[in-house]
Parts: C-alpha cells; structure tokens; sequence
C-alpha cells in the first residue's frame, strides 16, 4: 500500500525528472557570449590634437570614448593654462603652469599619494599616476609631471573620468604625459627632459 507522503515524494521526483529533460532536449542552441574587444595596442603621436598636446586618437583609445567632446582651452600660452574636454561632464581635464611646480608636485603628492599607482620614470620628470577609486565624474585617474625645458620647469596636471576595459592606466598615462611633455617642448621651443 503506498501512503500519502510516498505518493507526494513520487509526484514531485517525477515533476522535477520531466522539467530536467525537457530543459536538456532543448531544439534552441545556446549563444555564444559576444567577446568584448578592446583596443590593447599602444598610444601614438599623432594629430589632430587635444589642449594642444594630447592625440586625440590617444585620448579616446585610453578612455574608449567615443561620444562628442566639446574642448575648452584658456590661459596665457606662454605661461599657464587649463584645457577641458567634456560632455555632459568633465571627462578629461588639464592644467600646467611654467611656475610654482614644486608646489604642484607637493600639492598632488599630498593630495593623491596614498591612492598612487606609481612614480613617474626619472628620465620623464618627477610625478605620478593616481587612482582614487571614485566615481567618474569626479576624474579619478589622475597623473602629475613636473620636468625641464630650457630654463624652465614646467608642471601638468591631467585628470580622466574613465579608462576602458583591457587598458593599462600605468602604462598610458606615463605615454600620455610623454607626448605632452615632447609636445610642449615643441610649441615652446625647448628641449624637454627629467626635472
């Protein structure tokens, strides 16, 4: 004689054998997940440019950004200026000076040393790569140089709202602010070099 409670267990092992093989015999074929491809080749000099120093292809392969950005440029060329590149916000955003940069680089020490990344190669100036795991509209990534040209000791300070996936922080900002730096030296008619 089979009770009431083996009946139950029966119907409800029955119940989940069928479900079990209807969802194995399935005629739809699973999909394939789409693969994200990110674009991991380096950064390169070359124009247009952006606040006068920065590629663009650059600045959206780093970011990988692809809506319309409205720049913003304003300063005294021969010595100080800001750049901002943005669309519903700031996305990215320059700032350099011919003068007080050991005070910039003391600034940015204090502010972002202890979400520092990295110091900047010797042979580039003095500086560093920072990230300040915020939101990106706050521009967390945030990189510093200070360095020579000619007799001056120029100073940038660069922040971004975004890195793409697959993109190394590291190693692009130290790219970026390179070709800032040669950039620089260009359009001042100086010879760039560690500070």
């Amino acid at each position: 004689m089979v009770t009431r409670a083996a009946a139950a267990t029966f119907g409800t092992l029955l119940i989940l054998s069928l479900g079990a093989a209807c969802a194995s015999k399935s005629d739809t074929p699973a999909q394939p997940t789409p693969k994200i491809t990110v674009d991991t080749s380096p950064i390169t000099d070359s124009g247009p440019y952006w606040c006068g120093v920065f590629p663009q292809q650059a600045i959206r392969k780093i970011s990988g950004l692809t809506i319309p950005l409205e720049e913003s440029i304003d300063g005294v060329p021969a010595t100080h200026g800001g750049c901002i590149l943005k669309n519903e916000y700031t996305r990215f955003s320059l700032n350099w000076s011919i003068r007080g940069g050991d005070e910039a680089l003391e600034l940015a020490r204090k502010n972002f040393g202890r979400h520092q990344l990295t110091e900047l190669p010797t042979d580039l100036g003095e500086g560093l790569v920072a990230y300040t795991r915020d939101l990106p509209i706050t521009n967390p990534y945030v990189a510093f140089i200070l360095f020579r040209c000619g007799d001056k000791r120029p100073w940038m300070g660069i922040d971004f709202s975004e890195v793409a996936a697959g993109r190394n922080v590291v190693t692009d900002s130290i790219e970026l602010l390179r070709i800032a730096r040669n950039r620089y030296g260009k359009v001042h008619n100086c010879s760039p070099k560690g500070a």
